[in-house]
């Protein structure tokens, strides 16, 4: 990614959160910000995932009460462990817009991206390639950031 791209990441993520909020974010830029950014997305959507999981085991349990036959519980609880909640696409497109910030004011910065906690929760999580495509969608448009969903 380009310092330009990380340019335009930046405009899109100030329009988002507004003025204030984004002058007292990037003023006082650290590793803790980066560091603190990066925890609360990663916690979001790995949070997704278990809140997911709990659904499932509720609806195993219950299924189970009913005297169900296994494979009918063991199929109603994937079932109910992947149908999309009404909230998953704002967690995940709130998620990746913190991501995508801290990575993109880390290198307004200058700083290095091995040190930048966004960038390797990102690399570390879901690897290279998603960084790119993040930073890339980031660079054009924020609108659909909730379809860069995590890598499993």
């Amino acid at each position: 990614m380009t310092l330009g791209a990380a340019e335009a990441a930046v405009a899109q993520a100030a329009s988002y959160a507004g003025d204030k909020v984004w002058v007292r974010l990037t003023d006082d830029w650290s590793g803790r910000n980066c560091k603190g950014l990066a925890r609360l997305a990663r916690a979001a959507l790995d949070g997704k995932d278990w809140l997911h999981g709990l659904i499932g085991d509720l609806v195993g349990f219950l299924l189970e009460l009913l005297s169900t036959p296994r494979v009918a519980r063991a199929f109603g609880k994937e079932i109910a462990k992947r149908i999309p909640l009404p909230w998953d696409q704002q967690l995940v497109a709130v998620s990746r817009g913190m991501q995508i910030a801290g990575i993109a004011v880390c290198m307004i910065n200058g700083r290095d991206l091995l040190k930048c906690e966004c960038f390797v929760d990102v690399v570390v999580n879901e690897g290279k390639e998603r960084v790119r495509q993040l930073m890339d969608w980031a660079a054009k448009d924020w609108r659909n950031l909730e379809q860069l969903i995590p890598s499993s």
